[in-house]
């Protein structure tokens, strides 16, 4: 298929940004003319002088560099790559489970790698995917059987125009120059079909775009750069200044549009500002020392504790010791008078001992559980509470009598009296006293005692000693409270002092608070007001940065506009460079592979060239078509692209006609054949009619070379052969020969034995014969065709001789051999030594004669 182009007079592409670059910026042209130059991308240090360019000719720098002249038209040159072939791959380790030692010399023309599913075909794809970084490259696993896991290697060894090399492979993935291989398996077909494809392949030329497209992006980055640095630069003057100056939000907000006359105007240069700062400062240190403060909680304690020692004396003047006393001795009578009716009442009882208080709280029990019994309705008048013993006349008089004395009148006028004696006792026992305690202990031991000292001294002592006689129920001392509504008086005019005091002393500091302050603000502004001019050379140069920044923010605007205008030139460029010619080759595909018609869109985004198929009404190829018209439309689309770039690397097909028909896949063995006259292709397939008809198609020019991967010794197995394997009469002959040369050496039944395997051979020689060369071929296994050209080859008058003798020897050797099975008459009859022979020389001479008999 060997395709002639033509096309009409195309624009270079180099004139194209040539032109473009000319109507353009300096610093544009400046990098299109490096990159037309260099016919690459731009070096780190011209990416720096365009930037520097674009300063310069923006005014922002002085300008240094030279003037940017416009740009003449550029000679185009020839794009030349050398040749890539493979010569072997050996030495492979740690790829799946592919054993060692194998090794793959691909021909220059066509090389078939056959196998059986499952047998290690693709581990060694996936080797040839990851070297040249297909588009379906797998993640490549060790034998994850092994305990020990191996390091991926492969020796590789390849040709590059005339210079002859090796690679070891480690691994890696995408390696030059391997990655101008071109590979077409299965999963890629979704790519080729649906997907918006970029082209794989990319002429200098129109290559060129991207290079000025980067550069520009390099401009532009350096731009968003500059301007983020302007925007961001760490001066640290807003912490220089007081949240609370005036003039911090104007500093906060620092930036282009920042009037500096008015930042300027609070701006105080006096030579004396220093010094007018460090008074002021002065000042607010000695409002801040704040000892109103401290002597306000002095007073606050002093204030607390004469409050609870006023309270105290207070409390103990009138404290009536006369009327206490009378009550206590009150109630000690009525306790003498409540003893003494007890014993009286039970002199006569044989108690077991005297009555008293814990007696009492025996009786006091009986007496409730009694009642409790009562309220449940179950109480037996006639019964002891304890024992349930009936009791007698004496127990009921006993009983009685504890009536009595529980409802003695005596017993309420003692409750009666406790109560107001605790009355008494109250306001003395409830006193709080801490802070006054805690006060007086601190001066225990010093000579700088308070005025008032003997006061509250007296007063602690005083609450103290009744505080302790109260509780043991002691008689009062009356001498005990005397002093103290003198001592009342005294702390009430402390007290009443000190409090004028802390009145005056907390007027005092709400004073300080407001002049404080006053002069805190008054320090902050002029504080303010000095590191203006301080800082000014600072603010100035922010602002001028801010300034910039907001001034190449605005002339990055345009550059999406130029990337947009590089974008085009290089669609432009594509159309014609690339996809005028894509399309005509993929039209040619097409035609050879009986794909389906259907229409390719070319897209194109930043300079990148891209396809896309779509059928009619804009829907998916594979949204309509049969999986085996995917197939040839992927491979119509990889064939295209391959020739596009004028194929300089091998082309390798993975399994290319799963899914095919046997029309199908003959068309696509004779594409692959006719692509291998030019170029090396390396085909895995386990199709044997597929590996056959590549054979058939190649047996004329020879260019090939075909290798069996079988797993009989471990994974990928791999051995040089001829085919696939089948029958031929060479190797028939062989083995009937050497059956008969081993049953002439045996006796018995082992001759019988050989005997019958000849006869089996010779059945099998009969079917070759007759398929290979009395039909010469036209029909064949493992072929899908009828080879109608052969039918003149087909000797027709010797055929009945031949056919003959042929038939005869066959069904005399069904009968001998055990696949066939036979009838009771003919089980005994055995073949013989001497009857293979004769057959064998009947058959030969009949195959001669058929070979020398005129067509």
């Amino acid at each position: 298929m060997n395709v002639e182009t033509t096309t009409s007079q195309r624009i270079d592409p180099r004139d194209l940004l040539s032109e473009w670059a000319n109507s353009s910026d300096e610093w544009v042209r400046y990098i299109v003319r490096h990159v037309l130059t260099g016919a690459g991308p731009l070096s780190s240090d011209e990416t720096a002088d365009a930037y520097a360019l674009f300063r310069q000719e923006k005014a922002f720098d002085s300008r240094e560099l030279p003037k940017e002249e416009p740009l003449a038209t550029l000679e185009s040159e020839d794009e030349a790559i050398e040749p890539l072939t493979l010569t072997s791959v050996a030495n492979v380790v740690g790829v799946n489970a592919l054993v060692e030692g194998g090794v793959i010399e691909p021909h220059a023309g066509l090389t078939i790698l056959f196998g059986e599913n499952g047998t290690g075909k693709t581990g060694y794809s996936r080797i040839f995917k990851a070297l040249a970084k297909s588009r379906t490259a797998d993640v490549i696993l060790g034998d994850i059987e092994a305990t020990t896991p191996k390091q991926q290697s492969a020796e590789i060894s390849y040709t590059l125009g005339s210079t002859s090399k090796t690679y070891t492979w480690t691994g890696g993935q995408g390696i030059a120059p391997f990655t101008r291989m071109s590979i077409f398996d299965s999963p890629s077909v979704s790519f080729h079909v649906d997907d918006d494809l970029e082209y794989v392949y990319v002429p200098a030329a129109l290559a060129l775009f991207n290079h000025v497209i980067a550069g520009i992006k390099s401009v532009q980055s350096a731009i968003d750069q500059a301007a983020s640095e302007l925007r961001s630069g760490q001066t640290g003057l807003l912490s220089r200044f007081t949240r609370t100056a005036t003039v911090y939000p104007l500093i906060e907000t620092l930036g282009a549009s920042t009037d500096l006359e008015q930042l300027k105007s609070f701006v105080d240069t006096g030579e004396d500002v220093d010094t007018r700062v460090a008074q002021l400062r002065r000042t607010v240190a000695a409002l801040e020392a704040d000892t109103i403060s401290a002597e306000i909680k002095i007073q606050q304690r002093v204030e607390r504790v004469l409050t609870q020692a006023s309270n105290a004396a207070t409390t103990l003047a009138d404290f009536n010791t006369g009327a206490y006393n009378r009550e206590r001795e009150t109630l000690h009578g009525l306790q003498e008078d409540y003893r003494a009716f007890r014993d009286s009442l039970f002199e006569a009882a044989d108690l077991p001992a005297d009555p008293d208080d814990t007696w009492s709280a025996f009786v006091t029990a009986g007496k409730a559980y009694e009642a409790h019994l009562v309220e449940l309705g179950v109480h037996d008048i006639d019964r002891c509470l304890y024992c349930r013993q009936p009791l007698d006349d004496a127990a009921r008089t006993l009983i009685n009598k504890y009536s009595e004395y529980l409802e003695d009148k005596i017993t309420a006028d003692i409750t009666a009296s406790k109560v107001r004696l605790a009355a008494f006792a109250e306001p003395i026992t409830s006193l709080e006293i801490s802070d006054a305690a805690t006060f007086a202990a601190e001066y225990d031991d010093t000579d700088d005692k308070p005025d008032y000292h003997v006061e509250l001294d007296s007063t602690l002592s005083a609450v103290a000693t009744l505080t302790e006689q109260l509780q043991t129920g002691a008689s009062i001392d009356s001498a005990l409270t005397e002093s103290a509504t003198t001592d009342a008086a005294a702390l009430n005019v402390v007290l009443t002092s000190t409090t004028s005091a802390l009145k005056e002393l907390r007027k005092q500091a709400a004073t300080r608070t407001e002049t404080l302050v006053a002069k805190r603000k008054e320090l902050v502004e002029l504080e303010a007001a000095a590191e203006l001019g301080k800082s000014w050379p600072l603010i100035e140069a922010q602002v001028r940065d801010a300034k910039e920044a907001d001034r190449l923010t605005l002339l990055a605007k345009p550059m999406p506009g130029l990337l947009r205008a590089v974008t085009g030139l290089a669609k432009t460029a594509s159309d014609q460079m690339i996809n005028e010619s894509f399309d005509a080759l993929f039209t040619e595909e097409c035609t050879a592979l009986r794909a389906p018609a259907l229409d390719i869109e070319f897209v194109g985004r930043q300079g990148l060239a891209k396809r896309r198929k779509v059928l009619t009404g804009k829907h998916k190829p594979s949204a309509v078509l049969s999986e085996g018209e995917q197939k040839v439309l992927a491979m119509a689309d990889f064939l295209a692209e391959a020739r596009l770039a004028g194929i300089t690397a091998p082309v390798i097909f993975d399994d290319p006609v799963s899914s095919l028909d046997h029309r199908r896949i003959n068309e696509v063995a004779q594409r692959v054949t006719l692509l291998a006259e030019t170029t090396q292709v390396i085909v895995f397939t386990h199709d044997i009619f597929f590996a056959s008809t590549l054979l058939a198609l190649m047996e004329t020019t020879k260019r090939c070379a075909y290798f069996q991967i079988t797993d009989e010794e471990g994974k990928g197995k791999i051995t040089r052969a001829t085919g696939p394997r089948w029958d031929s009469l060479g190797s028939i002959k062989k083995n009937i020969n050497e059956t008969i040369q081993a049953a002439t050496s045996q006796d018995g039944d082992a001759r019988a034995a050989l005997v019958r395997t000849g006869y089996d051979w010779i059945r099998a020689w009969c079917e070759v014969f007759t398929e290979t060369e009395l039909l010469q071929g036209v029909t064949q296994r493992y072929q899908p065709n009828v080879r109608m050209t052969n039918l003149p080859k087909i000797k027709a008058d010797a055929l009945p001789d031949a056919i003959d003798t042929v038939n005869r020897i066959f069904e005399e050797a069904c009968r001998y051999i055990d696949g066939h099975s036979q009838p009771l008459p003919t089980l005994g009859v055995s073949p013989t030594l001497g009857g293979l022979e004769t057959h064998w020389a009947e058959l030969t001479a009949a195959r001669t004669a058929y070979i020398n008999a005129d067509s």
